[in-house]
C-alpha cells in the first residue's frame, strides 16, 4: 500500500519575524510570506512558489516557508556584515492550495491512492493524481500573469524572477511548470517524479495492477506521451529543450518508497540544463518521503545563490 501522509509534518520558526498577506485571486486564495524591511523598497523582488503535497494543503506549508525565511535572513546578516556593496534582492515565498485540497476540496476520495481496503481505494488514481499536478501548473502560470498586478497595482516594485518549489505532489507540479513555463527559471522538485508514467507503473506494479486500462487509460496515457516532462526532448542541445539554461536542484530521499529516486533517476541524469543552466542533486540517505531539515537548508542555499545574490534581469509579463 503506498500512499501519501494526510498531514506535512512542518518545522518551527520565528513567525513573528516575517509578514504574511492573503490575497484572492479569481478565487484561488493565495498567502504571500516574506520578510518586512529586508531589502530597500526600490529592490527587485524575487517570488518563490511553494507547493504542497498530497493531502496537504497551503496552511501546511506555513512552517517551511517560515524556515527558509529564517534560513534567508540568516544569510542576509551575514552578507551585511561581510559589507558587500551588492544588496541582496528580496524573497517572497507563494503559497495556495493545490486543486481539490485544502479550501478547495471538493471530493476528498479522489485525493486517495490505491488501497486493498474498498472503502479507501481510489481506482482513479491514476488520473486524480496527474490531474491535479497539471491543474496546479496551470495555476501557478495563471498566478505569474496576475500577481504583479495584485501585489504591486502602481509598479511599486519589479519583480525579477520567479521560482517554483514543490514537495511530493507539488514536486510533480514543479517539474510540469518547468517544462511550461519559460518564466519559471529556476525550480527545486522535492521528493517529485520528472517522469509520470514511470512513478504510476512502479506503483501500479507494486499493487499488483496492470499498467493499463481501467488503471491507467489509453487517454491518460497518450496525454501523458504528449505533456510530461519527461515526453519533453529534455536531452537537446538547442531550443526544442524547454529546460536549457534552468536551474534545477532535485532533493530526493533515499528511502522513498512512494516517489522512489529510482522513477527519477534517468530522466534527471541525463536532463541537458545546457552552459547557462545548473543541476543540482541531493539524494538524502535515511530519508524516506519527507521534506527533511536538511533539504530545507539545501533549498534556501539554492535560491540565495542563484536568485538572491546573482541578479537576473527583471523579465517582462506576457
Amino acid at each position: 500500500m503506498h500512499s501519501e501522509p494526510s498531514s506535512e509534518a512542518a518545522p518551527s520558526s520565528s513567525a513573528p519575524h516575517r509578514d504574511k498577506q492573503t490575497l484572492v485571486v479569481a478565487g484561488i486564495t493565495v498567502t504571500i510570506y516574506s520578510h518586512p524591511g529586508a531589502a530597500k523598497p526600490t529592490t527587485p523582488v524575487v517570488v518563490m512558489f511553494l507547493l504542497h503535497g498530497r493531502n496537504g494543503s497551503a496552511r501546511k506549508m506555513e512552517g517551511y516557508a517560515d524556515s527558509i525565511l529564517d534560513e534567508v535572513r540568516s544569510r542576509r546578516e551575514k552578507h551585511d556584515q561581510a559589507q558587500d556593496p551588492d544588496e541582496p534582492l528580496d524573497l517572497y515565498i507563494v503559497t495556495f492550495d493545490q486543486r481539490n485540497h485544502g479550501k478547495r476540496l471538493v471530493d476528498k476520495h479522489a485525493n486517495m491512492g490505491w488501497f486493498d481496503d474498498p472503502e479507501k481505494n481510489n481506482e482513479r488514481h491514476a488520473i486524480d493524481m496527474y490531474a491535479i499536478q497539471t491543474g496546479t501548473a496551470h495555476d501557478v502560470s495563471f498566478l505569474i500573469d496576475f500577481l504583479p498586478s495584485y501585489l504591486f497595482p502602481n509598479g511599486e516594485r519589479m519583480i525579477s524572477q520567479w521560482l517554483c518549489a514543490g514537495k511530493s505532489l507539488g514536486g510533480h507540479a514543479t517539474w510540469i511548470v518547468l517544462r511550461n513555463d519559460p518564466r519559471v527559471r529556476i525550480g527545486i522538485p522535492i521528493i517529485g517524479c520528472p517522469d509520470y508514467l514511470t512513478l504510476i507503473s512502479k506503483r501500479a506494479k507494486a499493487h499488483k495492477l496492470p499498467a493499463g486500462p481501467p488503471y491507467i487509460p489509453d487517454a491518460l496515457r497518450d496525454l501523458i506521451a504528449r505533456a510530461d516532462p519527461a515526453a519533453a526532448p529534455y536531452t537537446a542541445d538547442d531550443e526544442s529543450n524547454p529546460f536549457l539554461g534552468k536551474k534545477v536542484l532535485v532533493l530526493s530521499g533515499k528511502d522513498d518508497k512512494i516517489a522512489p529516486w529510482s522513477a527519477a533517476k534517468a530522466f534527471v541524469e541525463n536532463l541537458n540544463v545546457g552552459r547557462q543552466g545548473v543541476k543540482e542533486v541531493v539524494v538524502e540517505a535515511g530519508v524516506s518521503h519527507d521534506f527533511s531539515p536538511a533539504m530545507v537548508v539545501e533549498a534556501t542555499r539554492f535560491v540565495w545563490e542563484h536568485a538572491l545574490v546573482v541578479q537576473a534581469q527583471p523579465q517582462t509579463q506576457t
